[in-house]
């Protein structure tokens, strides 16, 4: 991911996901005009598909880095899961539930399970 921009290392990686989070909140607040929500909407998108981009094509350098990278990619898979699944059962208790949470975390929990066993 370092070397994507730069050969010293920057925290591009950081500043892109920092950017992402602020547009997508931005875009959500109630009292954003509409036009506004929609162009920073585009602009997380964007910036989320760079930020994805940055992920995909980390290497690691030696086998820390490599324990860095499974410890922070186990950390956001349960950090999405936790969270994902809250948001099912308050809606499960609420009874408004739509499929779309449900659908998001099936997904997650199908693409960890494929990712864990297609290389054995």
């Amino acid at each position: 991911m370092k070397d994507f921009f730069s050969k010293d290392g920057s925290s591009s990686d950081v500043i892109i996901g920092s950017l992402a989070i602020a547009c997508i909140v931005l875009a959500m607040m109630p009292f954003m005009p509409g036009e506004l929500s929609m162009l920073l909407t585009g602009i997380f998108v964007a910036l989320f598909a760079l930020f994805s981009m940055l992920i995909w094509r980390e290497r690691p350098r030696d086998e820390r880095e490599a324990q860095l990278v499974m410890a922070s990619d186990r950390l956001g898979f349960l950090a999405g899961a936790v969270a994902l699944s809250l948001i099912v059962v308050i809606q499960t208790l609420r009874h408004q539930s739509t499929l779309l949470f449900v659908t998001v975390l099936v997904t997650m929990i199908i693409a960890k399970l494929v990712g864990k066993y297609i290389h054995k």
